[in-house]
């Protein structure tokens, strides 16, 4: 009596119009660890020429969720271009289960980084926002739409 193994489904590899929101999706979760390490947040009080800037992982602890977050959809996003290029054999639960993670990782950092833009940290009045904060939300946004897009076109 021989025992039968579960069949374990793979997907071919797609058309390569199909590969484009994992790419974006890579783009998104770079371009959201980068901007973790940019300038968020400056001074409104020091003198001209010499304003005094923090980065996103100086001044809250919300940008280190959000690199976090990048780097899921980073890597979920990386994993899903390689099976649609044939590169990775996945099994359809985890590719589903990867493109659900990018966009979980992805609202997740538009949250965050919508709370920051909303509510800077203290002392707020003083404070004006930089262009790691403005990069970070727009790469968030791109790792959720990114994300939509892979759920979307997986079969």
């Amino acid at each position: 009596m021989s025992a039968r193994r579960p069949a374990i489904r793979l997907r071919a590899p797609a058309m390569p119009g199909r590969v484009a929101p994992a790419y974006i999706g890579v783009l998104a979760g770079v371009l959201l660890v980068v901007s973790v390490f940019l300038p968020w947040y400056a001074t409104n009080l020091g003198p001209p020429f010499s304003a005094v800037s923090a980065s996103g992982w100086e001044a809250t602890l919300v940008a280190r969720l959000a690199l976090a977050a990048g780097a899921v959809v980073l890597v979920a996003s990386a994993a899903l271009a390689l099976e649609e290029r044939g590169a990775l054999h996945l099994t359809i639960q985890t590719g589903d289960a990867l493109a659900r993670g990018v966009v979980a990782a992805g609202v997740l950092a538009t949250l965050l980084i919508g709370f920051r833009f909303v509510w800077m940290p203290d002392p707020a009045e003083f404070l004006s926002r930089q262009i790691g904060l403005y990069l970070a939300g727009a790469a968030a946004i791109g790792a959720t739409l990114a994300g939509l897009a892979q759920v979307a076109t997986r079969e």
